[in-house]
């Protein structure tokens, strides 16, 4: 099959000047007012000023940046690295023949097709301080409730169980999409040779759906270092700024009237992401090479 007939070259400029026109102006004209004064109070286009590298130092030197880079990694990690193994467990286990696997699959499915306000809501029922679930299962067995979003650590373990309950049934259908896809005559050989169930997971089915596992790994990834929503919903980067992630903290700089901190904010992370994905792409192509 000749591919320059099928895909000629010039299909890709439709795409490229769309991205430029929609994404890459607009992104890089928005960038652009970090090295400003703009604020509330200088709204107007005359009214703001250059100001260079002022904005991006204060920031910098901001006592929330720390807060909020540990935060986002926190949240980012734990994400990824719980999510990605429960999806491989909750596959492998709803791969095999067991009754009402199509129920399972539904049933750990459905937490991702919901928003993440409801989920946040959700949550914040569940982890209420007076009347939540978790305080009265904790109650049954005669401990103190506890305030869970009224300290940093409590609050980022309760922000983070809940984006992992809304994420691993979406890990988990991809991750069976992968273990679907191997042919059982790899399986079989394995086992005529031998080889016990362990190590046929091992050595056959993670190796050949190491491509699913990395689509999974980035995907959580990505996510969790842009979690906004569920943060928003339940302590609002609170209390204080303790539970912060750079989502909330551009949002609530931004609703403070702080317009081009806000955006000094969002440069800052997207160089941090940059970084974070030319290491990843890195080591994910070793780690693919490895297996």
């Amino acid at each position: 099959m000749n591919r320059d007939k099928v895909y000629p070259k010039y299909m890709v400029f439709v795409p490229l000047i769309i991205f430029i026109i929609f994404f890459l102006i607009p992104s890089t004209i928005g960038y652009l007012y970090a090295f400003t004064d703009w604020s509330a109070t200088r709204s107007s286009f005359d009214a703001i000023s250059f100001v260079g590298l002022k904005n991006l130092g204060e920031m910098i030197q901001n006592s929330k940046i720390p807060t909020a880079l540990v935060n986002t990694f926190i949240y980012a990690i734990v994400k990824t690295v719980i999510v990605t193994v429960l999806g491989l467990v909750l596959a492998y286990i709803l791969n095999r023949k067991i009754r009402s696997r199509n129920a399972l699959r539904v049933v750990y499915f459905i937490p991702a097709v919901l928003s993440p306000l409801v989920v946040g809501l959700i949550f914040s029922a569940v982890f209420q301080t007076r009347g939540g679930t978790v305080n009265q299962i904790m109650d049954l067995f005669g401990q103190a409730p506890v305030q869970w979003f009224g300290s940093r650590w409590t609050g980022v373990f309760a922000i983070s169980f809940a984006e992992v309950w809304r994420n691993v049934g979406y890990a988990m259908v991809i991750s069976l999409a992968g273990m679907q896809s191997v042919s059982s005559d790899y399986l079989e050989a394995a086992r005529i040779d031998g080889a016990s169930e362990k190590q046929v997971y091992f050595n056959v089915t993670l190796p050949l759906i190491a491509p699913t596992v990395s689509v999974n790994i980035l995907f959580s990834l990505i996510y969790g270092l842009k979690m906004f929503d569920l943060i928003y919903v339940m302590t609002n980067g609170g209390p204080g700024s303790s539970t912060e992630s750079f989502g909330t903290l551009m949002m609530n700089e931004m609703g403070a009237g702080r317009y081009a901190a806000s955006v000094s904010v969002n440069l800052i992370f997207t160089i941090i992401l940059i970084g974070i994905a030319i290491l990843y792409k890195k080591l994910s192509e070793r780690w693919e090479r490895a297996i």
